[in-house]
């Protein structure tokens, strides 16, 4: 059984370090259109939460920022890319069976991004990517571990009340047979009452008779 049960211990680990391994993509995205971008799957991202952290992230790119069906960054200026702007297009998408896809494509102006022509460029924004997706997944599983850690902290003090619950009525017991005796020797002391009052109303019967019999004597 020990041996089964790290068996698949093993397994579930490598499930989830594989489903955990970053990759930045280079490919042709579907942004307001098919261009030449970028793209990553955040594990155990949501999309709400993947658009709130990008949104952030992009402040620092200090373009103006608008999203609708996806996000567009108009005039970004960034000093590893270079002294031209450039504008940012990204799309977010919730997969089905867990996790973000994150799309995102540049245009330097007359060209989108490409790793052929732009290498050093393209390297700027695979390593953004890269980096962003880890810090957005591990954010998700911070915050799921405290939730975790939350309903653990619940039960804990849900087995302390049971402790102190089970404490109470073994002390509860323990009063009842202390009384339990006490009502015991009571008994037994209310059982040699009785003895001793049947042998009085015995005695105090003869009483009667004897004093029932001087009053029959008298004529």
């Amino acid at each position: 059984m020990k041996k089964l049960g790290l068996g698949l211990v093993a397994i579930l680990f490598a499930a989830i370090s594989s489903t955990a391994q970053i990759k930045v993509q280079e490919k042709e995205v579907n942004i307001d259109g098919n261009k030449n971008g970028f793209e990553v799957f955040i594990p155990y991202g949501n999309e709400k939460e993947t658009d709130k952290d990008l949104k952030e992230e992009l402040k620092d790119w200090k373009g103006k920022y608008s999203s609708k069906d996806f996000v567009f960054v108009d005039d970004c200026k960034l000093k590893d890319m270079g002294e031209n702007s450039f504008d940012v297009y990204a799309k977010i998408v919730e997969e089905k069976d867990g996790g973000t896809t994150v799309s995102m494509a540049v245009d330097l102006g007359g060209a989108f991004l490409n790793s052929k022509e732009h290498g050093d460029q393209a390297k700027v924004i695979e390593d953004f990517m890269y980096k962003f997706a880890v810090k957005a997944a591990k954010n998700i599983v911070a915050t799921e571990i405290k939730n975790e850690e939350k309903i653990l902290k619940d039960k804990e003090k849900e087995l302390e009340d049971l402790a102190k619950e089970q404490e109470k009525m073994k002390s509860e017991i323990e009063d009842y047979k202390k009384k339990i005796e006490g009502l015991e020797k009571d008994i037994e002391e209310n059982k040699a009452s009785q003895t001793t009052k049947n042998g009085e109303i015995t005695a105090q019967k003869e009483v009667v008779k004897t004093v029932e019999k001087k009053k029959n004597e008298v004529r």
